[in-house]
C-alpha cells in the first residue's frame, strides 16, 4: 500500500511533464506562426508600397493636369464673377453715358436743324431783300417816269398856256386904247417889265386867275 501513492505521484508528474511539453510545443508553434504572419504582413506592406509608388508616379501627370484644369476653371469662374460684378457696378455709369450720348445726339440734331433752318431763313431773307430792292427800284423808275411824264406834260401845258397867253396879250395890246384910263394905267404899269408884251401877259394872267 505504501508504493501506490508514490506510483500515482510519478504518473502525475509524467502527465504534467507531457502537458508542459505540449504547451511548449504549442507556444513555439504559435510564436513561429506569428513570426511568419508578421513576416508576411511586412512583405505585403512592402509590396503594396512598391506597387503604390509607381502608380503614384505614373498618375502624377494626370493628377497635375486635372489640378491645372480645375485651377483654370476656378480662375475662369472667378473672372466671370468679377466681370459680372464689374458689369453690375458699371451699369449705372453705362446708363449715364448712354443718356449723355443720346442727349448729345439730340442736341446735335437740334443744332443741325437750327443751322439748316437758319440757312433756309437767311436764303429766304436774302431773296425777300432782293425782291424788295427790285420792287423799290421798279417803283423809283415808275415814279421817275411818272414825274418825267408829269414834268413833260406840265411843261407842255405851260408852253401851250404861254403861247395862248402870248396871243391873248398881243390881241389885247392891239385892242387897247392908249389914251383911255386903262391904257394910261397900263402904260405906267409896263415901265417895270422888259416889254409891253411881258407886262400885258402878266396883267392878263392875273385877270384870268381872278376870273
Amino acid at each position: 500500500m505504501n508504493n501506490h501513492p508514490e506510483q500515482q505521484s510519478n504518473i502525475d508528474d509524467l502527465i504534467n511533464q507531457i502537458k508542459n511539453q505540449q504547451s511548449n510545443k504549442k507556444k513555439q508553434s504559435m510564436d513561429k506562426s506569428n513570426q511568419q504572419l508578421n513576416s508576411t504582413d511586412n512583405l505585403l506592406q512592402q509590396l503594396k508600397s512598391e506597387f503604390k509608388q509607381p502608380n503614384l508616379d505614373r498618375n502624377k501627370p494626370e493628377v497635375n493636369d486635372n489640378l491645372q484644369q480645375f485651377k483654370q476653371q476656378l480662375q475662369q469662374k472667378q473672372k466671370e464673377k468679377s466681370q459680372e460684378h464689374n458689369l453690375e457696378n458699371s451699369q449705372p455709369k453705362i446708363n449715364e453715358n448712354l443718356h449723355q450720348f443720346k442727349q448729345q445726339q439730340k442736341e446735335k440734331s437740334q443744332k443741325h436743324n437750327v443751322n439748316r433752318n437758319t440757312v433756309a431763313l437767311n436764303e429766304n431773307l436774302h431773296e425777300f431783300k432782293q425782291q424788295f430792292q427790285q420792287k423799290q427800284e421798279e417803283q423809283r423808275e415808275t415814279i421817275t417816269h411818272q414825274n418825267q411824264e408829269e414834268i413833260r406834260y406840265t411843261e407842255q401845258k405851260k408852253q401851250q398856256q404861254q403861247k395862248l397867253l402870248t396871243r391873248q396879250a398881243e390881241q389885247w395890246l392891239k385892242s387897247l386904247d392908249e389914251y383911255s384910263d386903262e391904257g394910261l394905267w397900263f402904260e405906267e404899269f409896263s415901265h417895270s417889265y422888259p416889254s409891253r408884251l411881258d407886262a400885258a401877259m402878266e396883267y392878263l394872267a392875273v385877270l384870268n386867275a381872278s376870273s
